[in-house]
């Protein structure tokens, strides 16, 4: 008979955060080459990641200058009395919108993750959804590209539709400019 140790601790089943990423120019240019795509990586549940461009304070970034230097973020938390990991988004962009199942938010704004939810900021559509898991202090997170924008499968109208311009990133509605001013800008660069 084989002896089973007593100090190896039982192998728990992870929580699964999938983040499905969709651009329309993601043929074009390789705006997720900073992003190890289609391989798990374990987060622990007290850290947050953040997406953006800024390698010095987000954990996860995309090669693209019309990010904001920090875009977003998701923590982990669970609701009292319950083992279950849920997740919250915050918008950490100081001059750009993300849209969450069509909820606005603006700078440090933050709203819970339904089980499947659709972020948009600029020509990016995020996907979100997760494996529920039993490990209660990590969890995985599992980068994926879409080939086909999930609003359109979704049947989601977008109420506008947002163009790059040299100067960064304008909002068009009715082939009118929302706003004169980019976005983001990035002090940093010169033109």
């Amino acid at each position: 008979m084989q002896a089973v140790s007593q100090t190896i601790t039982t192998e728990e089943y992870l929580t699964c955060l999938h983040i499905q990423l969709y651009h329309p120019d993601q043929s074009v240019y390789p705006l997720y080459s900073l992003l190890r795509l289609n391989q798990p990586q374990k987060i622990w549940a007290e850290d947050q990641i953040r997406l953006g461009r800024d390698g010095q304070v987000c954990s996860f970034l995309f090669n693209d200058t019309h990010v904001s230097r920090k875009q977003l973020s998701i923590q982990a938390y669970r609701k009292a009395g319950n083992p279950d990991l849920r997740f919250t988004v915050q918008n950490m962009s100081q001059k750009g919108k993300i849209l969450v199942n069509g909820y606005e938010l603006h700078h440090l704004e933050r709203v819970d993750l339904e089980e499947k939810a659709l972020l948009r900021f600029g020509k990016y559509e995020l996907l979100i959804w997760q494996d529920p898991g039993e490990a209660q202090d990590s969890f995985e997170v599992l980068f994926e590209k879409l080939n086909v924008s999930p609003s359109r499968e979704m049947g989601v109208d977008l109420p506008c539709t947002i163009a790059v311009m040299d100067t960064g990133l304008r909002s068009y509605q009715n082939g009118a400019p929302v706003s004169q001013e980019p976005l983001e800008s990035d002090e940093n660069l010169y033109i």
